[in-house]
């Protein structure tokens, strides 16, 4: 059995437990190979790597660098150091290294790749960090566009994630395939006539960055024009967050048309998202948002943020509006865009689900799909000749 070298800083290990799933879901779900995870943590200082534990091929480490990505090659060139000595140690025969991210994983197994002799690397492209370092180190553009160019494959989570790496760093041509983060809940749910209200699923935490500011701002305005938006808020938190957001409530006198629901079983999310008429959700930022793919298999048309989550698998689809979420008025328009559609856009949606569109981010596919990758990379490697490093 090959053995997959994987090179991550959001997988749930003995240093954060609770870091995302997706990574976790999607090599749980990807049998034929094995699986060794080196999880990697940065904790403030100036170098140095530490060892915290091993369990089930899972290596957790943790790594000493400034924030802000100051001198970042170098800190993760030590990084990349010390997991070829312990691959070395521990006699590991690796046959291909996939990094879990590119601005700082990717920068990590190009240098393991090498040290190793050239062993082929692939990479994923994630939007919310990748797209912040892209956008803010450009004297690092030029060692991105090489870290690219030396992938056999790039993984990008999201269509608008690939079409901006293209744009920057001129990777139109490479050999790419879309990675959508494994859905936990597709059961289709069939459209049914909304209950009139629309509804928002996060943790309140992160009330701000999900845009709640604005989207609290754009049913204000449409009220003052004469449409009211019902809207529920629906996810857990702790109470000064709930605090908080009831505030902009109030702030807006909107304490007719805005609930705060509170939090509902996760196994029960789907069947309670389809009473509602619409889901929204003008994120400022997000790499993929799940919600949004548990919200369109429950039946429900959806408000979503333009490059960024989602956008780009709908496209010239009627299953929902993109908006700017830096601008009410374009929340404002999508929302009444929703909910002047509500019919005709379940009727598309209830059409999309019966074609299987939705097929595609199940765990299944999304692992198959994924697998067959990893076998092409392996058996161009064996007919070249290089690859299986001791």
């Amino acid at each position: 059995m090959k053995t997959i070298l994987h090179i991550t800083a959001d997988y749930p290990d003995l240093y954060n437990e609770r870091k995302t799933l997706a990574i976790r879901n999607l090599l749980q779900n990807t049998s034929g190979f094995r699986h060794l995870v080196y999880s990697i943590n940065r904790t403030s200082g100036l170098g140095g790597v530490q060892l915290i534990g091993r369990q089930n091929d899972v290596t957790t480490i943790c790594y000493k660098a400034p924030p802000l990505g100051v001198f970042l090659e170098t800190f993760l060139s030590g990084v990349a150091d010390w997991i070829v000595n312990d691959l070395q140690d521990a006699n590991e025969k690796v046959h291909l290294v996939h990094a879990h991210k590119l601005s700082i994983e990717g920068l990590v197994a190009q240098r393991v790749s090498k040290t190793l002799g050239q062993l082929p690397y692939i990479c994923t492209i994630r939007g919310n960090t990748d797209q912040k370092y892209l956008r803010l180190k450009l004297e690092k553009r030029a060692a991105y566009r090489q870290l690219v160019g030396g992938a056999e494959l790039l993984l990008p989570v999201t269509p608008w994630i690939e079409r901006y790496v293209d744009q920057t760093l001129g990777t139109d041509r490479a050999p790419k395939q879309l990675l959508p983060t494994i859905s936990q809940r597709t059961e289709l749910l069939s459209p049914q006539p909304g209950n009139g209200r629309l509804v928002t699923v996060f943790h309140l935490a992160g009330w701000r960055l999900k845009g709640i500011p604005n989207l609290l701002s754009a049913i204000s305005g449409l009220r003052a024009a004469g449409t009211l938006v019902q809207l529920d808020i629906i996810g857990g938190g702790d109470e000064h967050h709930s605090q908080a957001i009831q505030k902009q409530i109030e702030k807006h006198d909107l304490d007719d048309q805005v609930r705060l629901i509170g939090a509902v079983p996760h196994t029960e999310i789907q069947a309670r998202l389809n009473e509602y008429s619409g889901f929204v959700l003008p994120t400022l930022r997000e790499t993929f948002g799940m919600v949004y793919i548990e919200a369109l298999t429950a039946g429900l048309p959806i408000i979503y943020s333009e490059k960024r989550g989602v956008d780009g698998f709908f496209d010239d689809m009627n299953l929902g509006v993109r908006c700017d979420p830096k601008s009410v008025q374009s929340i404002e328009a999508a929302l009444l865009r929703l909910t002047g559609n509500e019919p005709h856009m379940k009727a598309e949606l209830a059409r999309f689900q019966a074609e299987g569109f939705f097929r595609r981010f199940n765990a299944r596919n999304v692992s198959e799909s994924y697998a067959a990758a990893l076998q092409r990379i392996l058996d161009r490697d064996r007919v070249t000749g290089s690859g299986e490093v001791r």
